[in-house]
């Protein structure tokens, strides 16, 4: 067996360019690390450094060893730190996501969940996949699939939506100034009906409407400066915090329904249970 140490000293030379930062890292002497690096090439039979007073190169040998040990000491970092997480989990998560919620909300938590549990593996899947087989489900209203189910936000609401400087160029005050403007529908415009029928008592027409096949490729047009679209305090809340997107007049209706997490199947897995929690307590703050 080689000596550890002397490789952890090749490789901290090698990673920081010279003896010194490699000496300062492991906090030994200068002298320590050349003798380490002196030590394991005689064990090698090979050199490793090129020696120079004012520049540090790798030999061919030298290359070779420590892009394999960057390999070697990563995983056993990674090894050390699953035993540091606070419950060490791995494998993977399998997660069936309505689009417009995993185009919106889904990638912060995914964050922060793989930044507690470095070793999982996170698997997003089309909602239409939705079945047992996954551990969670995001579902924009019921899904046939047994398991436990918690509503996020059951007040939800619905609004229009643009990006700012579109409220200034078409000058939008009233309802009536919608026909200065594009509309975004998302699949049929079922949204964009609902909300104008319960907030404004007036017909209202549209310069022009664009049909989009869901809500996520609606949003991201009215992200893109493409028209006004309806968002909803669920995924428009990061757009309204970072001022992509600004809400319009005051027109709100109650959403249809609420977003539902589903875990199908029992016992739980513990990293579902843990992605749930990381969730709601995101979504919850909106």
């Amino acid at each position: 067996m080689l000596n550890l140490t002397a490789l952890r000293a090749f490789h901290e030379v090698a990673r920081r360019g010279g003896v010194a930062g490699a000496a300062a890292r492991l906090n030994v002497t200068d002298g320590a690390i050349r003798y380490q690096i002196r030590q394991l090439e005689q064990e090698l039979g090979e050199p490793l450094i090129i020696r120079s007073k004012r520049s540090l190169a790798l030999t061919s040998a030298g290359s070779s060893l420590y892009s394999r040990l960057s390999h070697v000491f990563q995983e056993m970092e990674r090894a050390c730190q699953s035993l540091s997480s606070d419950y060490g989990m791995d494998g993977d998560l399998r997660i069936a996501c309505a689009p417009a919620f995993a185009g919106s909300r889904l990638p912060s938590v995914i964050k922060l969940f793989c930044e507690q549990y470095p070793l999982m593996t996170v698997r997003i899947f089309s909602i239409d996949m939705a079945d047992d087989s996954m551990d969670i489900i995001i579902s924009y209203g019921e899904r046939p699939v047994p398991g436990t189910r918690e509503a996020i936000l059951g007040d939800e609401i619905y609004f229009p939506v643009c990006r700012p400087e579109l409220r200034y160029e078409w000058d939008i005050n009233t309802p009536a100034d919608f026909a200065r403007c594009i509309a975004l529908h998302a699949d049929t415009g079922a949204d964009w009906m609902r909300l104008l029928s319960m907030a404004s008592p007036q017909p209202v027409q549209f310069a022009q409407q664009i049909y989009f096949p869901n809500a996520a490729v609606s949003l991201q047009a009215a992200r893109r400066g493409c028209g006004i679209a309806v968002g909803t305090s669920i995924l428009c809340a990061d757009d309204l915090r970072s001022g992509a997107l600004v809400r319009l007049l005051d027109m709100v209706v109650p959403a249809p329904n609420p977003y539902f997490v589903i875990q199908p199947g029992a016992p739980h897995k513990e990293s579902a249970e843990r992605f749930v929690e990381i969730l709601m307590a995101q979504v919850e703050r909106t």
